[in-house]
């Protein structure tokens, strides 16, 4: 049986501090990640906390990571459009 390689993506909210956490789901394992921001918000105490693939991160290495994450393949570049690359 094949394995779901597909990551599920949510965002979760606790009621009773207005914590937000942003986790990703493989294979059944969820781990805390988001790419776009801090993964672990607490709007009280005004706490933010950088995770990638649940790996907790300072601001300036989750910055240089996602500076560094592979962009478009070649063949959806449309600078690279009628070229051919075998």
């Amino acid at each position: 049986m094949a394995k779901n390689i597909f990551a599920k993506a949510r965002k979760l909210i606790k009621p009773e501090d207005g914590t937000i956490a942003y986790v990703i789901t493989i294979d059944g394992v969820t781990k805390l990640h988001n790419w776009d921001g801090p993964a672990l918000i607490n709007k009280e105490q005004k706490i933010k906390e950088y995770y990638l693939h649940g790996f907790q991160c300072t601001l300036d290495d989750w910055k240089e990571m996602r500076k560094e994450r592979a962009g478009l393949p070649w063949y959806k570049n449309p600078s690279l459009k009628g070229t051919a690359r075998l």
